[in-house]
């Protein structure tokens, strides 16, 4: 059996380095950089499943009394691993590690408490391992969230004539812009859902669902292609966020244009909030707090979400609605 106190850090480093994998956007995640020898972050995950099987291994010839710690060549089984994973897709370089992981779990389970070797390589495989790269991970999701336009401080174009922007938006208040108790009802009765895309089903569920604890609601196959599936979380008020996911389609990466998507605001109680605003700290995520009542991050495949503190119909000390 693991040491209680080992067993938690392992889980505790694996589910922070899970979340920092998902937090990056699909185009960081092979993009060479992570380390300056060239390596990705997806190579950083073979990497370190290559350890995760080879305490597996140790694990287990421990466990039925063949180990022999100078019969295991570390280095060279590592580099075999790292070269055989890194024209691998993404998927399976994850789920590559996530069955070394689970290997290691389970021969630890037949070994007896307190063994020194099986300790050993728990440790070097998990947490030791896992604290060695998380520092350079947390750096790197910080880079690529600032690729793309920032959600910020306010920028200033150049070329653009603001105080004509000002008379405009002047003169669109006054035509359309009526007082509160002279507005027409509206046709709507709420918003149903707001469709975005996804790229990898559970890595979405793993950042709303774990992450921003949104509850998942429902999943069933996209009724227009085959294949799709089509997932639902919970944002409160009778309101639902949605993702498709496109097997087979080459969708290309996040990007900003019109007719797309800038950013879902979601409101949150101000408790929750700095709530969920030590959690992202805790994993290590990138955010941008802006006005101290707004958060606003990169969902795994870019997409930009806020949090907000303010109630629903107020922003910034206005009523919005």
């Amino acid at each position: 059996m693991i040491d209680p106190d080992l067993r938690k850090a392992e889980d505790e480093g694996w589910h922070e380095l899970h979340t920092l994998m998902d937090s990056l956007p699909p185009d960081a995640v092979e993009r060479p950089g992570y380390f300056e020898e060239g390596w990705s972050a997806k190579d950083l995950l073979a990497h370190i499943g290559a350890w995760l099987a080879q305490a597996g291994v140790a694990l287990e010839q421990i466990g039925g009394g063949t180990y022999r710690a100078d019969e295991i060549d570390v280095d060279a089984l590592n580099g075999r691993y790292l070269e055989t994973l890194r024209a691998l897709p993404f998927d399976v370089v994850r789920a590559q590690a996530d069955a070394a992981r689970a290997r290691m779990l389970i021969a630890s389970a037949a070994v007896a408490s307190r063994n020194g070797d099986a300790a050993f390589w728990i440790r070097k495989a998990g947490p030791d391992h896992y604290a060695e790269h998380l520092p350079r991970l947390r750096e790197w999701v910080k880079e690529a969230a600032s690729h793309g336009t920032p959600v910020g401080p306010a920028a200033v174009p150049a070329g653009v004539d603001l105080g004509a922007v000002e008379a405009r938006r002047a003169e669109l208040v006054a035509r359309y812009l009526k007082p509160a108790g002279e507005r027409p009802p509206s046709s709507a009765r709420g918003v149903h859902h707001i469709a975005l895309l996804s790229s990898d089903v559970e890595r979405t569920i793993r950042f709303y669902q774990e992450l921003l604890e949104f509850p998942l609601t429902e999943i069933f196959e996209n009724r227009d292609y085959k294949g799709s599936n089509h997932f639902f979380f919970d944002l409160g008020h009778g309101n639902l966020l949605a993702f498709f996911d496109f097997p087979g389609l080459d969708l290309g990466p996040y990007a900003e244009v019109l007719g797309g998507l800038h950013h879902i605001a979601i409101s949150v109680e101000p408790p929750r909030w700095a709530q969920l605003k030590a959690k992202l700290d805790t994993a290590g995520m990138a955010y941008h707090e802006a006005g101290g009542s707004s958060i606003y991050l990169a969902d795994p495949d870019g997409a930009r979400v806020e949090l907000i503190s303010d109630s629903l119909l107020t922003m910034y000390g206005h009523e919005v609605g």
